[in-house]
């Protein structure tokens, strides 16, 4: 098993034990989740690095800095998404089991494929700021907080102008 599926049996062995108990076949679903994971973390990596990784640093110790720093809030945001759920009450929460975990995968993917569309139309002149709702604009930051600076403005200046950011 990966690291990722590791912790997550972890994770729902503490928090989701009901749900836990339920699954039929635990080493393959937490399998398929850490490979989930896995996968998901390195598109976040990916994006993440795109926007962060410019060309001007060119010391090494720094680039590899950013790169742990980038890997590790990629891994934040995904498992955030997909492991960590939130803990079971008296009774197990619909939503947990492995068919939901498809949905919450499905969902995770959609809102990835949106942000970086919406980052990669700004960052290349396709769309302002002001053309972009503040939902999009919430969920890009959500990945990238630079990117305000990325495109010569900040929140405190957007939410001057009105927008609910």
């Amino acid at each position: 098993m990966t690291n990722y599926a590791l912790e997550a049996q972890a994770y729902w062995r503490r928090w989701l034990p009901r749900t836990h108990a339920n699954l039929t076949d635990p080493d393959f679903f937490y399998q398929q989740l850490g490979e989930d994971v896995q996968d998901r973390v390195i598109v976040v990596w990916d994006a993440l690095t795109a926007i962060h990784l410019t060309p001007d640093i060119t010391d090494h110790s720094k680039r590899a800095g950013l790169l742990r720093l980038l890997r590790r809030e990629a891994e934040h945001t995904v498992i955030q998404a997909l492991v960590q759920l939130p803990p079971e009450a008296d009774t197990a929460r619909p939503g947990t089991e492995p068919a939901a975990h498809q949905t919450r995968l499905s969902e995770f993917d959609s809102r990835l494929a949106q942000q970086q569309a919406t980052i990669r139309d700004l960052l290349e002149g396709d769309r302002s700021v002001s053309e972009t709702s503040d939902t999009e604009l919430t969920q890009a930051l959500q990945l990238m907080p630079e990117l305000l600076a990325a495109l010569g403005t900040s929140l405190d200046e957007l939410r001057a102008l009105g927008r609910e950011i």
